[in-house]
């Protein structure tokens, strides 16, 4: 057994930096041209600041006195000042609906170069968009807008809207956690549609949403936009029973085990409720696609006295069997690793402003934060063969990103008015890392 080593602890007077990647961010920003979209420069320095705390996962106003004095900090991000605690919360504090109108378009300018990943339904491939609410824990807390939430827990209800497989974030708003899902939600449909339609990609989406989305607004803004989607149907006081009764007439029989029956399949002659004065687009096809499990002995093999029916429904304009489009919705689910990342990975959940329009601002630039961190992960993958260890995933997880490539420790050195990043000689992700900024500067490949 080897002896215990006894430090003898000293400061060093060279410039390390903890948070190399820094120059990532920056760089990204720059790429996509953030600070072109506002007016003044001291409104784009005090949102790229945030930002750059976000991508961190430092969501604490405090948090950017650690980086006052810190040349690199400014530099990467290419900042003319890095400002104060005080000062980078007043002027969150001033944020307004129009600087958020403008966040949102740079987020979208972020997006334009991005390829989306495609997901495969029956012998089509759609570009996913997921639309769900997600609550975010603020208990113990008198801020406003905090409401008890479904989790039985006081918070807000921000609403999100993820595209591609590998869950770009397209648009978010805060809200209430007292407000009612839908409420708001057809407009938030409509930002989304023109925001998928200056993309130019809005032919191949395919719209997920919940239950608590089923309106017909909701489908009526879809249909009159073309889109495709996948609307999970709220049965409200539709009986089981017939539901049971129609899965016997028409649907397709499977069972996976002794005492469980499933039946599949798809009605067109059911269509959304309307009131009378509302025109009815018959000619615009609509399908209810079922799923009825019957069992009459549960998983222990205990035989049930009484049948037990679990009725699952969709609204869908795809023309497609059932076990497609049912296949596709449970995908759906992939969003709630999305939301995991942003409360969990980038520790936003607790939003830090007690005003409610500062902590709306600053969900949507952890938005651009989000997307920055995706896109570097992505952008590793896409270079495999310059990684320490070789994953076979399709997305990267940005608690692995902002540990690998963001708090990755570097010397900053100047000389001959060039400065210099220096990694250590054991550093593992130094490849990895060389390789996404010649990416994001279009600069030609490292040689190995």
């Amino acid at each position: 057994m080897g002896e215990f080593m006894k430090y003898i602890l000293d400061r060093s007077g060279e410039d390390i930096k903890s948070v190399g990647g820094l120059c990532l961010i920056g760089q990204v920003l720059n790429q996509f041209g953030f600070a072109d979209h506002f007016s003044s420069p001291k409104t784009a320095d005090i949102l790229k600041t945030e930002i750059a705390l976000l991508c961190q996962a430092r969501t604490d106003f405090n948090d950017v006195e650690l980086f006052r004095d810190d040349d690199f900090f400014a530099e990467a991000l290419g900042l003319g000042r890095v400002p104060s605690e005080p000062t980078l919360r007043q002027h969150l504090n001033a944020c307004d609906d129009s600087v958020r109108a403008v966040i949102k378009k740079a987020n979208l300018a972020a997006l334009k170069n991005v390829t989306f990943g495609q997901e495969k339904v029956g012998e089509e491939y759609f570009i996913p968009v997921d639309i769900d609410v997600s609550p975010f824990d603020n208990s113990g807390s008198r801020k406003e807008g905090v409401s008890f939430t479904y989790k039985k827990v006081d918070g807000y209800a921000p609403i999100f809207a993820y595209v591609g497989t590998e869950g770009f974030l397209l648009n978010c708003d805060l809200r209430p956690c007292a407000q009612h899902s839908q409420k708001d939600a057809p407009d938030f449909l409509r930002q989304c549609v023109a925001f998928l339609q200056e993309l130019g990609v809005l032919e191949d989406c395919l719209f997920r949403l919940d239950s608590a989305h089923d309106a017909t607004e909701n489908l009526d803004i879809l249909t009159a936009a073309g889109c495709n989607y996948i609307i999970k149907r709220n049965l409200r006081r539709e009986p089981r029973y017939q539901w049971a009764d129609r899965a016997r007439a028409t649907g397709e029989i499977e069972e996976p085990r002794p005492g469980k029956c499933v039946r599949r399949g798809v009605l067109s002659h059911l269509q959304p409720p309307r009131k009378k004065e509302e025109k009815n687009v018959d000619d615009l096809p609509i399908f209810a696609v079922f799923e009825v499990t019957e069992r009459t002995i549960d998983k222990k093999g205990v035989p049930l006295l009484i049948s037990d029916y679990q009725v699952d429904t969709w609204w869908t304009n795809l023309p497609h069997g059932a076990k497609d489009v049912i296949a596709s919705y449970h995908a759906h689910g992939t969003s709630e690793q999305f939301h995991s990342e942003f409360k969990t990975d980038m520790n936003v959940e607790r939003l830090p402003s007690g005003k409610f329009s500062t902590n709306a601002t600053i969900l949507l630039l952890s938005g651009i934060a989000f997307n920055i961190l995706r896109l570097i992960g992505q952008t590793m993958l896409a270079h495999s063969e310059a990684m320490p260890a070789r994953l076979k995933i399709k997305r990267r997880r940005l608690g692995s990103v902002i540990r690998d490539l963001v708090y990755i420790a570097c010397k900053r050195v100047r000389h001959a008015g060039s400065v210099r990043l220096c990694f250590g000689k054991d550093c593992p992700w130094f490849r990895s890392f060389a390789e996404i900024y010649r990416d994001f500067l279009h600069e030609p490949k490292l040689e190995t």
